[in-house]
């Protein structure tokens, strides 16, 4: 399921125009999420915190 999501995310943003796609999600515990989105071509632009909790935010470049 994420992968669709992924995949019409790409879809949407190339048929935009849009060079950049950029993800925020969780970055805590075994790290399996912000994995989950390097798996699936994304890299780790910056780390931050929200009171306790640890985020991560991850790009990826669109072929236009």
């Amino acid at each position: 399921m994420g992968g669709a999501l992924i995949a019409k995310a790409r879809e949407e943003a190339g048929a935009k125009g849009v060079g950049l796609l950029r993800v925020d999600c969780y970055g805590g515990d075994d790290g399996r999420l912000v994995e989950y989105y390097r798996g699936n071509g994304f890299e780790t632009d910056a780390a931050f915190t929200v009171g306790d909790w640890p985020g991560r935010v991850l790009s990826q470049r669109i072929a236009r």
